[in-house]
């Protein structure tokens, strides 16, 4: 009889084990599922954050690649153009960038002649805009503009040797996405002779 409630009494206590056993392995596996579940969600998160960022980071080369081509575009227009002191025929659209109403006044721009010309107010982008060039890049539109800063002799040369400054102004602009990029530069032009134009910080 004693031995029968030993045994009884060892069943007992081994079934309360495991009951206690029981809802420490729930509450552990749901902590456990929990925290998997937060950082299931913060790593979804962290990836739609990286890839957004990651778009936009894209957009902004794509549209300052697009800004550059018009940078390098304005020089190849100012090289050809500050000798003859006319924009080329082949330059002037439809086959070039330049727009045919503008070509004149470029020319005038590139040259500085008249005076008046110099440093010209007019914008490639905005109110009033009558950009000196305009190109299509990819997806994006972009709007050049050429201003002639001013001029000076180059120190050891002879009086016509003279170095031109010009400012080059391009924004490129996708209006599907909205994005815009915008890159200014100056160059020195060596007049006369040479087609050699560097840039110059800003």
């Amino acid at each position: 009889m004693r031995q029968a409630d030993g045994n009884r009494a060892e069943e007992c206590r081994r079934g309360s084990l495991s009951l206690d056993e029981r809802g420490t392995s729930f509450m552990t596996v749901m902590v456990i599922m929990l925290m998997t579940g937060t950082l299931g969600v913060a790593a979804l998160t962290m990836t739609g954050l990286e890839n957004s960022m990651a778009g936009a980071i894209r957009m902004v080369e794509e549209g300052t690649s697009a800004a550059e081509s018009c940078v390098g575009m304005s020089v190849n227009v100012i090289q050809s153009s500050v000798d003859p002191g006319a924009v080329p025929a082949i330059l002037i659209a439809p086959a070039g960038p330049v727009p045919a109403a503008n070509a004149a006044i470029l020319s005038q721009e590139i040259n500085g002649a008249p005076v008046a010309m110099r440093n010209n107010p007019d914008v490639a982008v905005g109110a009033g805009n009558a950009p000196n060039l305009t190109m299509t890049v990819n997806n994006y539109l972009v709007n050049g503009d050429i201003d002639f800063l001013y001029s000076k002799q180059r120190a050891g040369s002879n009086e016509e040797t003279k170095d031109f400054f010009y400012r080059v102004d391009c924004t490129a602009a996708n209006a599907a996405t909205g994005a815009t990029s915008r890159v200014i530069a100056v160059f020195d032009c060596l007049h006369l002779g040479s087609d050699t134009c560097q840039r110059r910080a800003l």
